[in-house]
């Protein structure tokens, strides 16, 4: 494809993103290819690693959101930053790659493709850097911080103790973003980041719905437990029967155990499933809600 222009801002411009402001060290060029859409924007980032329930996550959560005029920035990356890019195409919308290279070196360089569609349908990319360079280490933490300060706020989906999506997450505590953290089970290595951001004043991700109003900054029409997102097609027949439940109401354990007929271990194993596939989510108030 024929590749837009690059636009080059530098800090006396008018079109100089007043945000950038915020990074410790602003870059003294940013470099555009491509419309940066108008709305609000939130980065969702996480691990390279990330495991299939987590992927089907993001990109659920991403086309949802772009679905309600949220623009979802990422960093291009593999794993949760890819799955985000990837869902708010599905759903028809333009996402925001924030690269760590100049736009001549994509990294990874198997995600061209992905990159040049974000531009084909209306999106952009961000960079800091002029086209021929290939980055480095610092250059991607930059990239980062870049990414916290160009969003409303942050959704770390899934994240090991040592991710370099951590960063991002320091950089938007920081500058006074708001926060959001996927939580995962204690035992699970891939979740430890998301189990400390939370110990360190993040917040516990709601669901999509509710997190969409905040950032649009008005509830939702329909949202709320009476518009729940289709559940995962292959939902074993307890899995199905607790989530359904809890869509329709039922918020504790013992209430679903009534509403399903089953027995309470069948129901505590269904939980544990649904939550490690992100599927449902418990809330500040200690009820469990679809996530969505």
């Amino acid at each position: 494809m024929t590749l837009p222009c690059t636009l080059e801002l530098t800090p006396h411009l008018p079109d100089f993103p007043v945000a950038v402001r915020a990074m410790v060290r602003p870059p003294e060029t940013l470099y555009v290819k491509g419309q940066l859409p108008h709305g609000p924007g939130v980065a969702i980032v996480g691990t390279r690693g990330a495991n299939e329930p987590a992927i089907e996550y993001t990109e659920r959560l991403a086309s949802f959101l772009t679905r309600h005029g949220i623009v979802v920035w990422s960093g291009g990356a593999a794993g949760i930053d890819a799955a985000a890019h990837r869902g708010a195409l599905d759903a028809g919308g333009r996402t925001v790659v924030v690269m760590g290279t100049g736009f001549d070196q994509t990294y990874p360089a198997e995600h061209r493709g992905l990159f040049e569609q974000v531009l084909e349908r209306g999106g952009a990319w961000v960079g800091m850097l002029p086209p021929s360079h290939p980055g480095t280490k610092w250059s991607f933490l930059q990239r980062n911080e870049l990414l916290a300060a160009l969003v409303e706020a942050v959704v770390m989906v899934q994240a090991p103790l040592r991710s370099g999506a951590r960063s991002t997450v320091a950089a938007a505590r920081r500058m006074g973003r708001r926060i959001w953290v996927v939580p995962a089970a204690p035992w699970d290595p891939l979740g430890a980041g998301c189990a400390d951001e939370l110990s360190h004043g993040a917040e516990r991700m709601p669901g999509a719905s509710a997190l969409a109003s905040v950032l649009l900054g008005r509830r939702l029409e329909g949202a709320g437990a009476g518009a729940p997102a289709d559940p995962p097609s292959d939902l074993g027949p307890a899995d199905r029967a607790v989530y359904e439940a809890v869509a329709s109401g039922s918020g504790h354990p013992d209430e679903i155990c009534g509403k399903t007929g089953l027995p309470a271990r069948l129901v505590s194993q269904a939980l544990l499933t649904l939550s490690m596939r992100h599927v449902l989510v418990q809330g500040s108030d200690g009820r469990i809600r679809t996530a969505n």
